[in-house]
């Protein structure tokens, strides 16, 4: 299935790495890579990813957690393709980025 990432999601992932690199070099470079493999696992088995316990059920958002960072990838699963809304630090406001299209 094919897998967008929304200009808004883009714009997160570059304000982490950058931030990352800042607190340790090569950190950044670590993070991509580990948001890449979990892209990976989204767009190989999307449905087995957690509903998001903070919205209502019938709200079709799932929540895939990068390891060893604390952040999140926020998609949603469409008929033909998959659609990252938001890279979101897991301390963030919950849902701050409903609304994206």
């Amino acid at each position: 299935m094919n897998l967008r990432i929304l200009a808004d999601a883009e714009v997160e992932i570059e304000a982490a790495r950058r931030y990352l690199n800042e607190q340790s070099i090569g950190l950044g470079g670590r993070f991509l890579g580990a948001l890449a493999d979990t892209l990976k696992q989204v767009s190989e088995r999307p449905i087995s990813f957690a509903k998001l316990e903070t919205l209502p059920d019938h709200l079709p958002y799932r929540r895939a957690l990068l390891a060893t960072f604390r952040y999140a990838v926020v998609f949603e699963v469409g008929a033909e393709e998959i659609v990252v809304v938001a890279v979101a630090h897991t301390s963030r406001e919950p849902n701050y980025w409903l609304g994206r299209h």
